[in-house]
């Protein structure tokens, strides 16, 4: 009598044993479905991230080659160039390209307060200028030049750096130069209004930048000159606006430069020209997903006479051009990614 209920047993053991490892092979399988969605998730991510530095990186070769294109067109950069002009969307795959070229001439460059081992004076007092102009305190300037130089004294004035200063902020004095206008937040005596303020009208570049004439601000050239109002630039603007000045000299007949001492040109002609060494390309990838995605990247481009070009080699980590016989050499200084448009 005992034995159909150690059948029965058995048979239920054997059941259970079958529902285990059924469970366990749905929690396996659920575990490997799982990870392989991560990883197709991951290889999805990994590829569109490629596919944008990839984008990014032929919109920045297309900058490069707009570039050159103005260079052998003009002997100038103005409002008229290449460059300058608006361009259309460019279809890339699933992505839209938009570019957007701006000259950093056309701003003060910071790096041109301390270079080649010594402090340009002459920068130093157009910054000031600058900023009187703006509203801010000219000794902003100072602060920004001992975040540039290599001592560890306050200019002029004496005194550590680091107890001046860092009782403003807990960030320590660089002595080198600045990697990015953003920089000046960590630099005591700027907040964000103050930065807002300036901003438009500065750039940092990694080597000596003169101010294009063609391009730049009322603001800053009237900055170039001791008392100088953009009240008197007006006829300087309107010229340039109908016909770009192909050279300094067309600079020295007009107000207010037409007043300046021969000291004051001399200094001058060494901070000015009538191109620019340096441009900044805003490119705008457009996933056409759903919804779409954006991305964005700012890349500076260098635009030297081949031999300035050839000192600074150290500061090229991108597409140059190829022509043995260009004047100048083209090429991608540095690239920065944002979540965000930075010019808004």
């Amino acid at each position: 009598m005992k034995k159909p209920v150690r059948i029965a047993n058995q048979r239920g053991v054997a059941l259970l044993t079958v529902l285990l490892l059924v469970v366990s092979i749905t929690i396996v399988a659920g575990a490997m479905l799982a990870s392989q969605k991560i990883a197709i998730r991951k290889s999805s991510v990994t590829a569109n991230q490629s596919q944008l530095l990839h984008d990014i990186h032929a919109a920045a070769t297309f900058a490069v080659t707009v570039i050159q294109a103005s260079n052998s067109l003009s002997d100038t950069d103005d409002k008229g160039s290449l460059w300058a002009q608006p361009l259309p969307p460019i279809p890339f795959g699933n992505h839209d390209i938009n570019i957007q070229i701006v000259d950093e001439a056309s701003k003060f460059n910071l790096n041109n307060l301390y270079h080649d081992g010594k402090v340009d004076e002459a920068a130093l007092n157009v910054l000031q200028r600058l900023l009187v102009s703006l509203e801010l305190d000219p000794k902003l300037a100072i602060a920004i030049l001992d975040w540039q130089d290599p001592d560890s004294e306050v200019y002029q004035d004496g005194g550590d750096e680091a107890a001046v200063y860092q009782s403003q902020t807990s960030v320590p004095i660089a002595n080198q130069p600045l990697l990015s206008a953003d920089d000046l937040q960590e630099i005591a005596g700027f907040d964000s209004q103050k930065l807002a303020t300036l901003k438009p009208f500065i750039t940092a570049v990694p080597y000596y930048l003169p101010i294009n004439i063609n391009t730049a601000s009322p603001e800053l050239l009237a900055a170039l000159i001791e008392g100088a109002t953009k009240e008197q630039l007006k006829p300087l603007i309107s010229a340039r606006d109908n016909q770009p000045l192909e050279n300094l000299e067309a600079i020295w007949q007009l107000p207010p430069f037409s007043q300046a001492t021969g000291d004051q040109k001399q200094q001058l002609t060494t901070s000015l020209s009538v191109t620019s060494q340096a441009f900044l390309a805003l490119i705008e990838v457009t996933d056409a997903a759903n919804p779409p995605r954006q991305r964005f990247a700012t890349v500076l481009i260098r635009n030297l006479e081949n031999g300035a070009a050839d000192n600074n080699e150290g500061n090229n980590n991108g597409a140059n051009t190829t022509d043995t016989d260009a004047k100048k050499t083209v090429g991608v200084i540095s690239q920065r990614l944002w979540a965000f448009n930075p010019w808004l």
